[in-house]
């Protein structure tokens, strides 16, 4: 007799499950439709697991061949589904790309092995066969059930130890763990319990954390604006086989943080509902996403008339969007990829775009800009800079350059500017223009600008200052460094472990870093304190007035290079009698960017202490600046 006491709540549980799970809409991706496909043969499953053991309990009212249907039937969707949770596996892991190789095909032999010896089990008696005393179990039923659930379970806890680390965050690797832990001892149970029918219960709970860690539509929908969200257009472009098949049309709202201050950041909300609604009504026959930042994405098929679709839009945003208690004026941008371009990739397509729309500098509001190819190359080279950024710094493998500075009157080396350069991991000079920018806008300047510190330092104490004839290395700090309220603390202890004195460090800030004067005074003051000196560097370039300088303890000023060329090139008196303020305040000026003798004189002429450029030498690598000073 068969135990029913588990299978008919879960089965219960499956089906306001299944109610609750079609409640919100679904991106159409590989893992939703595999999940789906589990969840039909679960209710299958369970349905002919109770029809199955109730015919077999009464087999006298059934025919030989009725009862071979129905328990074949049985185990077919029984081995099915122990394939479809392998399956999701590979999709959650996003392998999916995988399962059209010949590795996709020898996994299924399992699956087929113990089908057909199932089907045939009416012919041979193996897996199981009616006699006049009902059902009974064959000589190979055991091999045949436990080896094909263990072996696809054993190959998913596999798969997902072996891609962990690049395919799943801790969450997502425990969710893939629970659920395969969960089916193996639901295994363990049915073995042991082989009257109760638990092992749907169990497989039940697997479909819940899956759903809990993976397929939950909140995780890919966006209620705020009724539409699909990023994580959902991840998903889908990354399931895009074959781009020419595709075309998108990327749609950002003009200005939108300073959109967002004027109506208010609720205001703001209830508009991109409105927007959101207005999208999913109007192109019903395309996917929209919403991707944050007032940006959205429509996908369609490769012949999606795109000029139309813009017309329309810039229409509609040309009147007003009419909220509950305001109004709301916005303008749109848009973004998409240009007819000759030939790079195929979706996802750089796509999230180019994006970047694109975040960058108001050159649109015009209702105009298209389009992705090129050059676009797609930039990216992946900035791709490229980053990763080996974060190679450079993780093995401390930054490279300190100086530059001398010397003194005007007698062009003998006063000083040096230390400069951060890097090498990709093959030895590939990455050029300062490159890596800058792009360290200060993902952090990693904070550690690369503390590498260049460090080792500034170490060469000092072990060559001796005095020795080397010179009183001081400049050492820039970039706006973002200057802001970390750490940066005393961490300069302090790089001092003090070097043993030298910190009159021989001044500190180069940029006029960028003067926008906060409340940060700047303060972080100056504390590192004051310590005996650090500061250094104004690229004077000119638009932040500071002589009025902030007056309250900034400073003892350089250095002008820069742009200003120093066009008063070369085209004399006047304004720059001399900033010099002479300059002095006047107690400040000494260098000149940067000195190319000829004429520039050197006139610089000097005009009142410069010190003189930085190519004239007198390029930066050189740390180790042979001493060749320069001989």
């Amino acid at each position: 007799m068969f135990n029913y006491s588990y299978i008919f709540p879960s089965f219960l549980i499956l089906i306001v499950f299944v109610v609750y799970c079609f409640y919100i809409p679904r991106i159409n991706i590989g893992m939703n439709r595999i999940y789906i496909q589990l969840i039909v043969v679960e209710a299958v499953v369970m349905i002919t697991d109770i029809v199955s053991s109730m015919a077999d309990e009464n087999y006298y009212d059934y025919e030989k061949w009725q009862l071979y249907l129905i328990n074949e039937l049985f185990f077919l969707f029984f081995f099915f589904r122990a394939y479809l949770f392998y399956i999701i596996t590979y999709y959650i892991l996003k392998l999916h790309h995988h399962l059209k190789n010949v590795y996709y095909h020898i996994m299924k032999i399992p699956f087929w092995a113990a089908v057909i010896l199932t089907v045939s089990t009416s012919l041979t008696g193996y897996v199981f066969y009616i006699s006049e005393d009902g059902y009974h179990r064959g000589i190979i039923y055991d091999y045949v059930i436990y080896s094909c659930l263990i072996f696809y379970v054993v190959v998913s806890f596999a798969i997902i130890l072996a891609y962990r680390k690049s395919s799943l965050n801790i969450v997502n690797f425990s969710g893939a763990i629970g659920y395969n832990l969960t089916i193996l001892f639901g295994i363990c149970v049915r073995k042991m319990f082989p009257s109760y029918l638990l092992f749907d219960t169990f497989c039940l709970i697997a479909l819940i954390v899956i759903y809990l860690s993976f397929t939950n539509p909140d995780f890919y929908f966006n209620r705020k604006t009724n539409t699909f969200n990023i994580n959902a257009l991840q998903y889908f472009v990354e399931e895009i086989s074959d781009y020419r098949y595709y075309r998108y049309l990327a749609i950002g709202i003009h200005n939108y943080k300073e959109m967002r201050d004027v109506y208010g950041s609720s205001q703001m909300d209830k508009g991109l509902s409105l927007i959101g609604l207005y999208f999913k009504k109007e192109f019903k026959d395309y996917k929209t996403f919403y991707c944050g930042e007032g940006r959205f994405d429509i996908i369609g098929k490769r012949d999606i008339d795109s000029s139309t679709i813009i017309n329309d839009i810039n229409n509609r945003f040309k009147e007003a969007w009419k909220l509950k208690d305001n109004i709301m004026y916005l303008e749109v941008d848009f973004v998409q990829t240009a007819e000759d371009m030939s790079i195929e990739s979706p996802e750089k397509r796509i999230y180019i775009g994006l970047d694109m729309l975040s960058d108001y500098t050159n649109s015009i509001p209702g105009n298209v800009r389009y992705v090129r190819n050059e676009d797609v190359e930039n990216a992946d080279r900035q791709a490229y800079i980053r990763k080996t950024l974060k190679w450079v710094i993780e093995n401390e493998k930054a490279e300190v350059y100086l530059q001398p500075i010397v003194r005007a009157d007698t062009h003998e080396v006063e000083g040096a500017e230390a400069l951060a350069r890097i090498k990709d991991p093959k030895g590939n000079r990455i050029m300062p223009g490159e890596f800058i920018h792009i360290a200060e806008k993902n952090g990693a300047i904070n550690q690369l600008g503390e590498q260049i510190f460090k080792k500034t330092c170490k060469y000092i104490k072990e060559n001796g200052i005095d020795k080397m004839g010179i009183s001081w290395i400049n050492v820039n700090l970039s706006p973002m460094q200057f802001m970390n309220n750490s940066l005393a603390d961490k300069f302090n202890a790089i001092i003090n472990t070097s043993g030298i004195d910190v009159s021989h460090i001044h500190l180069e800030i940029t006029e960028e870093a003067m926008v906060d004067q409340f940060v700047l005074e303060r972080q100056i003051g504390v590192m004051k304190e310590s005996g650090f000196k500061f250094v104004l560097d690229d004077y000119g370039k638009g932040y500071s007035n002589l009025d902030r300088l007056k309250s900034i303890p400073f003892i350089n000023i250095k002008i820069d290079m742009a200003i120093v060329r066009d008063y070369c090139n085209n004399p006047d008196k304004l720059l001399p009698s900033l010099i002479q303020t300059f002095k006047i305040m107690g400040f000494t000026v260098t000149a940067e960017g000195i190319e000829t003798e004429e520039m050197a004189d006139a610089m000097y002429k005009i009142g410069c202490d010190y003189l930085q450029g190519y004239l007198f030498s390029p930066p050189v690598p740390i180790e042979e600046f001493a060749d320069i000073l001989k």
